[in-house]
């Protein structure tokens, strides 16, 4: 006999129509798994520090070990565990009977066991609304520390002192501090966190902390009658979706 009968006809196509679909499950089990093992691989230094951080009680009391020290009993050992996982070091501090202040602007948040230089932005490209260069300019900073936000205010000042970091970059960057808001989410509200201005120390305290959309300008609004800070970085750590925000009250 020759061809096929209808029965077996409608078979070859049931059969046909399941490896299809077996082959697109397939398909997107291992497209799904290169994805997660290239994203993790991408972000390993940001989840490491994240799991390190959640995992290590003494990273707080450390860190407020060495902003209660002074000249009398601090030993420049004691400044290293505040700097754990930072490639940079601390040349210089005050070394008189008070309690240490950096020389350099500096931003140390306790709970998290970081203490990360503060870059400042000129005001260049605000002001000629350049914001192509403004960009270059901010992720130049950012491989040098934490960025202060330029227009912003200054710590001491009234208005919102506005503090961005990286929670993850590209691996190949050259920067040292990719990853330095990775934990960031781990602050909540009633923390505090310092920022070291012209040798001047400042207080905040957190007062809430929440997710907005990238395009959200709002974050950067400067109050006329209070003095204020902000700490933004991307989340979910990896991506750029949206930006976690944490505002703080000055207490100085």
């Amino acid at each position: 006999m020759n061809g096929i009968t209808e029965a077996q006809a409608v078979t070859f196509e049931k059969v046909t129509a399941g490896d299809k679909i077996w082959q697109m499950m397939r398909f997107f089990v291992v497209t799904g798994l290169i994805f997660t093992v290239s994203f993790f691989a991408m972000n390993y230094q940001a989840y490491s520090a994240i799991l390190t951080n959640a995992l290590d009680a003494n990273a707080n009391a450390e860190a407020e070990k060495v902003l209660s020290a002074s000249s009398a009993n601090i030993s420049a050992d004691l400044l290293l565990p505040v700097m754990e996982g930072e490639k940079e070091t601390q040349k210089s501090y005050n070394w008189l009977d008070f309690p240490v202040v950096p020389t350099d602007n500096r931003l140390v948040i306790p709970r998290l066991g970081k203490s990360v230089p503060l870059v400042n932005m000129t005001t260049d490209n605000i002001e000629g609304e350049d914001w192509a260069e403004l960009e270059k300019q901010i992720q130049g900073g950012l491989q040098e520390g934490v960025v202060h936000y330029p227009g912003t205010a200054k710590p001491g000042q009234i208005g919102n002192v506005f503090i961005t970091g990286h929670s993850s970059y590209y691996p190949w960057d050259p920067g040292q501090f990719k990853d330095v808001f990775a934990v960031l989410g781990q602050l909540e509200v009633g923390d505090e966190y310092y920022i070291y201005y012209d040798q001047q120390k400042f207080t905040y305290k957190v007062r809430e902390k929440f997710e907005v959309n990238p395009d959200n300008v709002n974050v950067l609004q400067q109050p006329h009658d209070d003095k204020v800070s902000t700490l933004m970085t991307c989340t979910p750590v990896g991506t750029t979706l949206r930006r976690l925000i944490i505002k703080a009250d000055d207490i100085s």
